[in-house]
């Protein structure tokens, strides 16, 4: 899958072309039969070419116009139903990490917040403000307790951007921060901890409107049960890496925290 889009409008170019006889006089039928001819592209023809052509492009380039400065449909409304159902058929059929993973018995598949009620999740940043079809549409984390590792595939919706067709920085740090705790939580006995430092170098644009995997692992040389070392990576389709990052989670000594549990 190309991270560039480019629209390809093939159109084949049939002139017509008419006989353009010699001024010189006819003299007889055979002296007009001997007569060199020559053609060139009817005027027409190039205007009625030119046209299509032109208003093929137009209409193409307002639909993307459309697309982008529209605004995106509401969390819970019609179209963000049949968007997100979109969105969980491409996941299911078109993505080839997933189906990979799947058929590994060392990753275990499951939805983010699962240890929490409906109502706790429409009260977190990532699966409340930030959900929908415009938002985080879709994050699925795949789990591997031998290797310490976490696979997330999440689509970035058109809600997130910073720049137009680009995920904002901050949006990225989110979830980057999100995945590096999931990493270095699992490992405290505590269940639970906060961020005490995060470093992000983005590499490449991210393009909204696309799926992405966060490439999550724990050092566990350096990780004890209270404090967590872990790196991220972000990848789009082609594996190409688009942001590196790295965090040091702590379960706090003088805070209590609530327990997050291992489905979050």
């Amino acid at each position: 899958m190309n991270r560039h889009r480019i629209l390809q409008l093939p159109l084949r170019i049939h002139a017509a072309r008419i006989p353009i006889f010699s001024r010189v006089p006819l003299r007889n039928a055979s002296t007009a039969a001997s007569q060199p001819t020559s053609a060139q592209p009817s005027r027409w023809t190039r205007r009625l070419i030119y046209a299509t052509l032109f208003g093929a492009l137009g209409v193409s380039a307002g639909k993307f116009m459309d697309d982008k400065v529209s605004a995106p449909p509401n969390p819970g409304s019609m179209e963000d139903q049949a968007a997100l159902q979109e969105i969980q058929y491409l996941y299911d059929t078109r993505i080839p990490i997933v189906q990979k993973l799947r058929s590994n018995p060392d990753w275990q598949e499951s939805d983010v917040y699962g240890d929490f009620s409906e109502e706790k999740k429409a009260g977190r940043l990532t699966s409340g403000p930030l959900g929908g079809s415009r938002g985080l549409g879709l994050q699925k984390v795949f789990s591997n307790e031998k290797e310490q590792k976490i696979i997330s595939v999440v689509f970035l919706g058109p809600g997130l951007e910073g720049w137009p067709t680009m995920v904002h920085g901050g949006a990225l740090g989110t979830v980057i921060d999100e995945n590096l705790g999931r990493a270095a939580i699992r490992r405290f006995l505590a269940r639970t901890g906060v961020t005490a430092n995060l470093n992000i170098n983005y590499r490449a644009p991210v393009y909204s409107g696309n799926f992405y995997t966060f490439h999550t692992a724990l050092d566990q040389e350096r990780s004890t049960d209270t404090k967590g070392y872990a790196t991220c990576e972000v990848r789009d389709a082609t594996g190409h890496v688009c942001v590196e990052a790295s965090g040091i989670f702590v379960v706090p000594k003088k805070l209590k925290l609530a327990s997050i549990g291992d489905r979050f």
